[in-house]
Parts: C-alpha cells; sequence; structure tokens
C-alpha cells in the first residue's frame, strides 16, 4: 500500500532499457506514487515523464556527495514499501535495507542475498532488457507475457533544423570508448560515402572527453566540403537525446546515444566491436536498424573493430535511409 522505489543503473543506456520494466511496474500498480532513485546526470531524461517521481543519489553529486546513511533518511521520509533494485551492486541492496524499505527486490549477486526479501538468479544469457523486466514480473506471479518498447519523453529540437537535407546523427564515441571507438579515418571514409550519394548533414555527438576525435572528424569533413555540425561537448544528455529524436539516421557504435535512438524509433546503424556485454544480450529490441558485428580473425583486440569496413557503413545507412523514404 506504500510507495515504490526503483533503483535505476548508472549508465544512460542501462537506464534507457529500464523503461519497459517502469510500464509494466505502473501497470500493476497504477494508484501507487513511484519513485525513480537517479544519479544526477540522468535526472532531466526521466523528470518529464508525470509517471514517476524522481529522487536524486546525491551520494553521487559531483560537488557535495553525502553518506549512505543520510541517502537512507532521505528514502525513509518517502514512505516507500517496495524497492525494485535494477542495479547488482552490494551497496544499493545496502542503501534500501538501511531505508528500512520492507520488501526488497533484486539479483542475488555480489554477496548481497541476505539484504534482498526477493532474490533472484541471475541468468548471464538473458537480454538486459529481460532481465529488467524480470525483476518486475517474476516476484508478482509473471502476469505479463510480453515486453514493452522502450521509450523516452521529447521535446522538439532546434538543434536539428529542417534544412531539407537527410540529418545523419553520428556518435562513433572517442579514444575513452577503448575497443569500442570506431577510429577517425574510418569514420570519415563512410561519411563520405554517404555524402556523394545522398544531399546529408551529418550532426556530430559526443561528450567533453571526446571533443579532440570529433573536431578532427569535423575539420576532415569541412575540408571536404561536407556539411557536418559540432555538436560534441555542446549538448546535456537530454538536449542531445531530444536532438537524436529528430534524425532521419543515426551512425553508432554500441553506446547510450544507440538505446536513445532505439526508444525513439529513429533507424541506426550500430558499428560493433568489442564492447563491455555480448551483443546478443544488448541490441535493441527493434526492426529498424543494422548492426554491423565485427566477426573476423583478428588476434589483437584494438583491431577488432577495424575489420568492419566503410563501405559496409554507407551501405547499410543508404538502406535505410531509402526505406524511411
Amino acid at each position: 500500500m506504500g510507495n515504490i522505489l526503483i533503483v535505476l543503473p548508472k549508465f544512460i543506456g542501462d537506464a534507457v532499457n529500464c523503461t519497459p520494466s517502469l510500464k509494466l511496474l505502473k501497470e500493476l500498480y497504477p494508484n501507487n506514487k513511484i519513485f525513480l532513485l537517479l544519479r544526477p546526470n540522468l535526472v532531466d531524461l526521466f523528470s518529464r515523464n508525470p509517471d514517476y517521481s524522481i529522487i536524486v543519489d546525491e551520494r553521487f553529486n559531483q560537488s557535495k556527495p553525502i553518506s549512505i546513511l543520510k541517502q537512507a533518511k532521505i528514502l525513509k521520509v518517502a514512505n516507500i514499501q517496495l524497492a525494485i533494485i535494477m542495479r547488482n551492486s552490494l551497496s544499493e541492496a545496502m542503501l534500501c535495507f538501511l531505508a528500512s524499505i520492507k520488501y526488497r527486490v533484486g539479483y542475488a549477486k555480489n554477496g548481497r542475498s541476505f539484504l534482498l526479501t526477493h532474490k533472484l538468479k541471475l541468468n548471464a544469457n538473458h537480454h538486459y532488457i529481460f532481465r529488467y523486466c524480470r525483476l518486475v514480473n517474476e516476484p508478482h506471479g509473471n502476469p505479463f507475457n510480453t515486453i514493452p518498447n522502450t521509450a523516452l519523453k521529447k521535446e522538439p529540437s532546434f538543434l536539428i533544423p529542417n534544412t531539407g537535407k537527410k540529418s545523419i546523427g553520428v556518435y562513433f564515441g572517442g579514444k575513452n570508448k577503448g575497443l569500442r571507438h570506431y577510429p577517425n579515418k574510418l569514420s570519415f571514409d563512410a561519411m563520405a560515402s554517404i555524402a556523394v550519394e545522398i544531399d546529408c548533414v551529418f550532426y556530430i555527438f559526443g561528450d567533453k572527453s571526446e571533443l579532440d576525435d570529433a573536431q578532427q572528424l569535423h575539420r576532415q569533413l569541412n575540408q571536404q566540403q561536407i556539411d557536418s555540425v559540432l555538436l560534441a561537448g555542446k549538448t546535456s544528455i537530454l538536449t542531445m537525446s531530444d536532438a537524436i529524436s529528430e534524425l532521419d539516421l543515426l551512425l553508432t557504435i554500441d553506446s547510450g546515444p544507440m538505446h536513445i535512438a532505439a526508444a525513439f524509433n529513429v533507424p541506426f546503424v550500430a558499428v560493433v566491436g568489442l564492447g563491455t556485454s555480448p551483443w546478443s544480450i544488448v541490441a535493441p529490441k527493434v526492426s529498424n536498424y543494422i548492426a554491423l558485428v565485427a566477426n573476423g580473425n583478428q588476434l589483437l583486440e584494438p583491431d577488432i573493430i577495424n575489420e568492419i569496413h566503410p563501405t559496409e557503413i554507407s551501405n547499410a545507412a543508404l538502406r535505410l535511409l531509402h526505406a524511411k523514404s
């Protein structure tokens, strides 16, 4: 009869992939107040949805972080009776225990089983979206038999004007993405091939740590008189999300922007090298994309993603653009 708490993951893509489980929970509890415990950088992305209230996890406030005990006191005030813990860390289960939340649901991982009232065994072969939905479905007796789509709220973006050209977003990451980063030389070749075939503008995304790579790519395009707009380092997660929602296509690595595109049903080409998880358990559950997954014979990890040829990317992009039009 009390309020409900969902402890969301810390990464953008993982948090977006929790949105189907949020829909299931809202259907189960249409009249209960549902709180989302979010790290500060994710608050804006979810604050537009009136179905949920936000509690900021101030333990991760960059300027003045608080202790787990102080965060637990904040949760106690919210009269929470049920917590569904989407993250598998020990600290999240401890937080909900210290907040005296009666029912605590999560996976039995990282030595935290004694802190959970409803503990599920994790199957590593399950898709991440399946895992999140299972935390809602199974403890309630499996009332649902299908997974909803991922979804986010959006507003019009001034960053993607109507130019009459195809708007193509680009997020190949930077060197900070390690083995997932698609090299600039190959990225440029793919984009140049697309620009020969279709009148378009490329919008280059990235955070401040990826600005050097994005600027280099932007300069290469300008030198060849290929239209591009540098958005890297100039957007928040929210303004990036709104911009992605208005694209005709996104070229992307396995990343948060990829999952945002999927949530808005924006077509995308996914360039997949060696990720942090197997592609089979993170691939978006939509049909309007083409995944180019490196599967060659490279023995050195940094070379794996280089197996994906720029021509493969340009061909996939043109197929999706022609299908959309």
